[in-house]
Parts: C-alpha cells; structure tokens; sequence
C-alpha cells in the first residue's frame, strides 16, 4: 500500500486541495443570484398541473405503444378469409397410438427423474408389468 505519510500539522487547512483553493481568485455571485435561487426553490416545491403530466412525453410513448401493440394483436389473431382447416385423419386410432406412445416416454422420463415422488405400485404400473 502506497500512501504518502500525514504532514505534521493535521488540520485540514494544511490539505493539499485546500491550498489549492486558496490560490483562487474569488468569484462574485450575478445582480440575480438570490432572486433566481429563490423561484428555482419556490418553484422545485409545487406541483405539475394534471394536463403537463398527462402531455409529457412518456406517457405519451407509453400510450403510442400500447395502441400500436393492441392493433398488431388484433390484426393477427383475425382469421383470413382463405384460411381453411387442416383435413381430418380417416383413421385416427393410427394417429392417437403415436400420441400415446409418445405420452408414456415422457411419463416415463419424468418418473426416471423423480424417483423418489413415485411410490413402488405406480412405478409398477407406469413400467407395464
């Protein structure tokens, strides 16, 4: 740890930054100064009129969004006219054995996973014996 031991006189006037600000020049305030520092206070202590918050502009592209994403929803999920249904199956208990199939693998690999949720008799049921 590098740090430059303390001059012997502690005080802050004797700080490095401090001797620096005496060396410049002082500074006047403007003709203005106390006027305009007290409206900004005056000012900072009321309230926004209910219109100046509703047109500002953050609601304002809160609201534009919402209508615009209200609008893309609702042309989206109305259905063309062309739009004609998928045709169905002849036999359906083709379809449904692979559906069933593919429900015991799954129940199966849920069951693998979760061993200790599963008492003996449905792990015996699920596995089919």
């Amino acid at each position: 740890m590098n740090r430059h031991p303390l001059p012997p006189d502690d005080s802050w006037e004797s700080d490095a930054v401090w001797k620096l600000l005496d060396q410049a020049p002082p500074v006047a305030a403007g003709p203005r100064f106390a006027a305009d520092t007290v409206r900004a206070a005056r000012l900072a202590g009321t309230p926004r009129a209910w219109w100046q918050r509703v047109f500002s502009p953050i609601p304002l592209v809160g609201l534009s969004a919402t209508a615009a994403a209200v609008a893309i929803a609702v042309l989206s999920l109305t259905p063309s006219p062309s739009h004609t249904p998928p045709p169905i199956a002849a036999n359906n208990d083709e379809a449904f054995a692979g559906i069933q199939e593919l429900a015991e693998a799954e129940v199966l690999s849920a069951a693998v996973d979760n061993l200790d949720r599963f008492t003996d008799t449905e792990l015996v049921s699920l596995i089919g014996l």
